[in-house]
């Protein structure tokens, strides 16, 4: 299973073994940064499946300054450890998710109207759902401490659940770029076919 991760992660991943972590002596199979992009986007998923905020203004810009935290970091102007590229990754996962389920239909990822809690992170003009600010802090919290915790400290156990997480967020990724083209294709069809009408 793991050399399968190994090669198909490898088409995305340089594999760096030097910015890789090895828990329990078992080198995993992506870098530091994209166990951080898919464990981010992983953990983002369950928080946006369980409390569907929604896409407010301060959620845009902070999903869009989670994405453009990469480029300092992707482009290595700013000195890196394994937490730091292992953090941007995260907040590069977080912003990916965020935006990749804005363009979904709405039934997809929010609250049908009438359900009590709502979700709207910054918006003032909805109540907001209790406790979904200190839920997406505490998400984010973990996704950054748990991967470098479980790799520096960790035996194969804590690299069998990085790799689980790598492997779930990628899909996660997978999914919602599948959707989204699906998605867009459809509202193509649309328009061609009310074009032509």
């Amino acid at each position: 299973m793991l050399e399968t991760v190994r090669h198909v992660s490898g088409w995305v991943c340089g594999q760096n073994p030097a910015h890789s972590w090895s828990p329990g002596g078992e080198l995993l199979p992506l870098c530091q940064r994209c166990t951080g992009v898919y464990v981010g986007a992983f953990i983002a998923a369950l928080f946006h499946l369980a409390w569907r905020p929604a896409p407010t203004t301060r959620w845009l810009w902070l999903n869009g300054a989670f994405l453009l935290l990469m480029v300092p970091f992707g482009f290595h102007w700013i000195p890196q450890n394994a937490e730091l590229r292992c953090g941007s990754g995260i907040f590069f996962g977080f912003g990916l998710v965020g935006f990749l389920r804005l363009t979904l239909p709405g039934n997809l990822f929010r609250r049908r109207r009438g359900d009590e809690a709502r979700t709207d992170i910054g918006d003032h003009s909805e109540p907001a759902c209790v406790g979904c600010y200190q839920t997406f802090a505490a998400s984010l919290l973990a996704a950054l401490v748990l991967p470098p915790l479980l790799a520096e400290n960790g035996n194969a156990t804590a690299a069998g659940i990085l790799v689980f997480a790598c492997v779930a967020g990628a899909l996660t990724l997978g999914a919602l770029l599948l959707a989204n083209l699906v998605y867009l294709l459809r509202w193509l069809a649309r328009r061609i076919s009310t074009t032509a009408a």
